[in-house]
């Protein structure tokens, strides 16, 4: 029988009553206070302005077929998930004081937190695998339901319906027939989140994996002790020194107490996911960036950290990864990542791998315990690890033996120099996986694709990419796609890794040493195709040409924390530009400012290299008053630039009266003309980028021809 998973009861009844009430006055009540907000003609514009404001590369917060009901224009069409990523992101609605995405204090009576609470109900029964619910619970739920309806229609200043409402369907007569429609259609709601738990499954499944060389060390009980006590623990240590594998560890063990573990890549996907019916893991991989801090990240992180601090469901967990490096940064030090009791670092005095934990991962990979000596062992790379697996997978790193353990980054350039002469197909199926962001499959090989003009544009630029990419690495542009795939499946399990039809580098190591590798001898070509982050943390200018053959450490400490131990040269894996390629690396920051990364553009530090600034300056002045205006003025609402904290405000404005104290009779002017400081801490766009990292020059430039057009246009 169709609806034998329904056989009426009393507390099926009452939990068919309460889905009614969210299908009916609860998401009436959004479409109303969202009508009331925006006009249905104007939402469609607003929010393909949202959409195309996001970071470059990340995942839109609704799907395409979202995008078409919201393109429809008919509120009536839209769900409770669709309403409130209306009202949150596209409406002036204020956050409530817990911020979007939490759960409000009971007090808090705005409008906001009675939004938020209908997505929390919603939410909470949309999850439900008991769909009864008690007379008692039931009698509560209305109640509690009414007060927030009763909240949103005093804001509307309308009439009582949406709470009448809630009355009759709480005592209306109810057949089997409705039950099931409403019990039905209130779980068919969770059948996204029901996608995401398949997904969820095939990644645990390979953690699972590769969890059987997982290696319990000396300070792990300590560890796992940490994160019980906490709500939120981040992992810091040096790439390949088993951040990821110990967290996804961790994970696994919560998950037979229980645990429903949720790998997501973005702090703020936990309120997509939160259920406060069961205990959670979430595992976020380089919380704050790979290849250097990510501002965007770190303001995310503050924004959002209400849910660290106080997850929905009070046993949930959240673990988090950071490279040692990236942790380090002094941005971060007004972050919640760095309270101590919520942080472990492997690189510390208690974590950090002794003698004993390193024979035994030796002995793990079935490698020879004694390969190394105690001093060896003592001095050995922080990525031992990672270079275990590598070692394990490679005969061909055998010939450098201990040497491996000690200084393993030249160890596989060398490789890597071998690969480009006797495996060309090898080596540039690497290169063509690195530029690719690191993902290649067949299909795009292939440039296969859905026709649309975005995609097609995407393929066209990955065709041309690796017709350049090829000649470079002398292979033939007619080299059939299965010959790079089976070159990638040959290095499966020691440069790469296969989920399903795509390949990934099998650690983000291996995706620097290629980049590092490939754009020593091609620039040009990274700076064309390789990301703005990547560009932003690893191209640098130097003014001396490096001596042939050396490679130089830029800083203090090397990024991959490696000692020398025969006085080599130590590999930061940074790519360092002659002064005179200024021009070249100033157009592609240019570009970038055009797709809206002004933060990789403008916290750049090589920026701060005069022939670079002065590049750059030469680059703008390229470009018209009007263009500078539109990119770098015209306000973006709930961009990734409005998730200002306070200490960015303050910076920005003590840079921006610095300025004003030495160009004290233009800055009236940029006022007048722009008006965009005012709005700083609302909706801003690059300038204020510009004035956080007090990039002067740029700056002046710009006032001089805001003081040219502004007189200009008085004379006409």
């Amino acid at each position: 029988m169709a609806y034998s998973k329904y056989a009426s009861t009393r507390e099926t009844t009452n939990f068919a009553r309460v889905a009614r009430i969210i299908l009916g006055p609860c998401t009436d009540v959004l479409c109303a206070v969202l009508t009331n907000e925006i006009c249905p003609s104007s939402l469609s514009q607003k929010v393909k302005t949202h959409l195309s404001k996001l970071p470059k590369g990340k995942k839109p917060p609704i799907t395409k077929e979202q995008e078409k009901v919201i393109h429809n224009g008919n509120y009536l069409d839209f769900d409770i998930t669709l309403l409130y990523f209306s009202l949150r992101n596209i409406s002036s609605i204020q956050p409530h004081s817990k911020q979007w995405g939490n759960e409000p204090i009971p007090s808090d009576r705005s409008v906001s937190a009675n939004i938020e609470r209908i997505r929390l109900i919603r939410n909470e029964y949309g999850h439900c695998t008991d769909i009864s619910i008690s007379d008692t619970d039931f009698n509560k739920k209305v109640l509690d339901i009414s007060s927030i309806i009763q909240g949103l229609e005093k804001h509307l200043g309308t009439s009582t319906v949406y709470q009448d409402a809630v009355v009759k369907i709480g005592n209306c007569c109810m057949d089997i027939e409705q039950e099931s429609k409403y019990i039905k259609e209130l779980l068919d709601l969770n059948k996204q989140i029901k996608d995401i738990s398949v997904l969820y499954k095939r990644d645990i499944l390979r953690w699972e994996e590769d969890d059987k060389v997982f290696l319990e060390t000396h300070n792990f009980p300590e560890m796992l002790n940490q994160v019980r006590n906490e709500p939120y623990v981040t992992f810091v240590g040096a790439p390949g020194s088993g951040k990821t594998a110990t967290a996804r560890h961790i994970a696994l063990k919560l998950q037979k107490e229980g645990y429903e573990i949720c790998p997501v890549k973005e702090i703020n996907k936990i309120e997509n996911y939160c259920n406060r019916n069961i205990p959670q893991v979430f595992v976020i991989d380089d919380v704050l960036g790979i290849f250097g801090l990510n501002e965007h990240e770190l303001h995310m992180m503050n924004k959002y950290r209400e849910i660290l601090r106080d997850p929905i469901n009070p046993e949930t967990k959240t673990l988090m990864t950071c490279r040692e490096a990236v942790f380090k940064n002094e941005k971060i030090s007004e972050c919640i990542l760095e309270k101590p009791e919520n942080v472990v670092n492997l690189q510390s005095r208690q974590n950090s791998l002794n003698d004993d934990d390193k024979k035994n991962l030796l002995q793990t990979y079935t490698l020879d315990r004694d390969l190394l000596s105690s001093r060896n062992l003592a001095s050995s790379s922080r990525m031992f690890p990672f270079l275990c697996k590598l070692y394990s997978n490679k005969k061909e790193l055998e010939f450098y033996g201990p040497t491996f353990f000690l200084s393993p980054v030249p160890c596989i350039i060398k490789e890597m120099n071998s690969l480009k002469i006797h495996n060309k197909h090898q080596y540039a199926s690497l290169v063509l996986l690195m530029v690719n962001g690191n993902i290649l499959s067949e299909n795009i090989l292939n440039n296969e694709n859905d026709g649309t003009n975005k995609i097609q544009k995407r393929h066209n630029l990955f065709v041309e990419m690796k017709r350049n990419i090829l000649r470079k690495c002398k292979v033939s542009s007619t080299t059939e796609s299965f010959e790079f795939i089976d070159a990638l499946l040959q290095m499966e399990g020691t440069y790469t890794k296969k989920n399903d039809n795509e390949f990934t580098f099998i650690h983000d190591s291996m995706f620097e040493i290629i980049a590092y590798h490939f754009g020593h001898q091609f620039p040009e070509l990274i700076l064309k195709y390789a990301s703005s982050d990547y560009i932003a943390n690893n191209i640098k200018i130097v003014q001396n040409t490096i001596q042939k053959g050396k490679i130089e450490m830029e800083g203090k400490n090397d990024k991959f924390g490696e000692q020398n131990h025969e006085n080599e040269p130590i590999v930061d894996l940074c790519i360092h530009l002659h002064e005179s390629k200024s021009q070249m690396l100033a157009e592609r920051l240019f570009k970038d400012v055009q797709d809206g990364e002004f933060y990789a553009v403008f916290g750049n530090e090589a920026l701060k290299s005069q022939s670079l600034l002065q590049s750059f300056i030469a680059e703008l002045e390229k470009h018209s008053y009007y263009n500078l205006y539109s990119l770098l003025f015209t306000e973006l609402e709930d961009s990734k630039l409005c998730t200002w904290n306070n200490e960015p405000k303050k910076a920005a404005t003590e840079n921006m009266k610095s300025f004003c104290l030495k160009h004290e009779a233009h800055y009236c002017v940029m006022n007048h003309r722009f008006n965009g400081f005012p709005k700083l801490t609302k909706s801003v766009r690059g300038i204020a980028l510009i004035i956080l990292f007090g990039h002067h020059q740029i700056l002046q430039y710009i006032n001089n021809i805001a003081c040219f057009v502004s007189v200009v246009i008085l004379e006409i």
